[in-house]
């Protein structure tokens, strides 16, 4: 009696042993919220530089009708300051001549009208002198604000080209990544052809590839023993992801709502786990995979696929899933390179 209480005890120590900790589920859980945060967010970062990149065109915009209309007026001032410095060698020639006809006692006109006529072709000369040193400070504060306005164009349009590039390279990048898992779930149902649509399924959310598989597929009604069935469908999930190196793989054991009672598990967390490892283990067979692009997780019933304790929900809660999602390194160095 007391050799069997030891042997009981033992059994039971180590299917406790064998289940993931709560802790590294835990991790593993967030690891996987945080991917799909970053991925949210740089598909609103995409948005965002798109609406940027429209706000920097029409400001753009704004600057080139700036740049032209001061090219307009640059243009107008230098026509009149071209005006202004020939009527300026206009009227010196004539004070000029009216300092030699001074000179010369010119007996035509009295020498105070004389005197009069040529203060007043003074005055008109000095007005003429200051407007004309005027519009040419006007004129080189135009053609400052120009070059100015020109600069900050060829800034604005350099920006612009380098937000145009990262936001081509982004949504190369993404394009690449829903053609690569579009292409990844047509190559899994192919695979899979042989097996009914209640058995498996085979579909994607939020850019990740699910091969979703019940119950009676994989495991016999509260075991973590894969069948020979089982076995096979897997096999053929393997080949693939052994041609598709760059692809990770989250192995996620879900059960219903009925709570597990057995001898060795303690409850339908442990039969997830369980479940989720025994399938791994599986794909890791005779498989040229690497371990580390395997993440085996128990969820138990906390993640249903259809609420209700019907027998028909129960059934739809029971199952594996198998989920496939890209390595998103492409990515994340294009934002961390910009």
């Amino acid at each position: 009696m007391k050799g069997l209480k030891i042997l009981f005890c033992g059994i039971v120590i180590t299917g406790m042993f064998s289940c993931v900790p709560l802790k590294q589920f835990q991790d593993l859980e967030g690891k996987y919220d945080s991917n799909k945060g970053e991925l949210r967010a740089m598909q609103d970062e995409n948005e965002s530089l798109e609406v940027s990149n429209r706000e920097f065109s029409s400001e753009i915009e704004g600057l080139k009708e700036e740049v032209l209309q001061l090219e307009k007026d640059t243009l107008r001032l230098a026509k009149k300051v071209w005006s202004l410095e020939n009527r300026n060698k206009e009227l010196a020639g004539q004070y000029g001549d009216f300092l030699e006809d001074f000179a010369n006692n010119n007996k035509d006109q009295s020498s105070g009208e004389l005197l009069k006529h040529l203060q007043s072709l003074h005055e008109e000369l000095q007005k003429r002198e200051d407007e004309l040193a005027e519009y040419e400070r006007e004129l080189e504060k135009k053609r400052q604000g120009l070059e100015l306005a020109k600069s900050d164009l060829d800034q604005m349009q350099s920006e612009l080209e380098l937000r145009n590039k990262r936001l081509f390279e982004l949504e190369s990048a993404l394009s690449e990544k829903d053609s690569l898992m579009n292409a990844l779930k047509q190559t899994v149902a192919d695979a899979l052809t042989g097996f009914s649509d209640e058995e498996l399924e085979v579909h994607i959310k939020n850019g990740k590839v699910y091969v979703s598989m019940e119950e009676k597929l994989l495991f016999s009604s509260g075991s973590y023993q894969v069948s020979a069935i089982g076995i096979g469908a897997l096999g053929k999930i393997a080949g693939v992801l052994e041609s598709k190196k760059d692809i990770n793989v989250l192995v996620e054991g879900h059960t219903d709502d009925v709570p597990y009672k057995s001898t060795v598990l303690l409850d339908n967390w442990d039969l997830s786990v369980k479940r989720a490892t025994s399938v791994t283990r599986i794909l890791l067979q005779g498989q040229n995979i690497d371990p580390s692009r395997i993440t085996a997780a128990g969820r138990s019933e906390y993640v249903p696929v259809k609420k209700g304790k019907t027998p028909e929900a129960r059934k739809k809660n029971r199952r594996t899933e198998i989920i496939l999602s890209p390595n998103l390194d492409q990515i994340f160095n294009i934002l961390e390179t910009n």
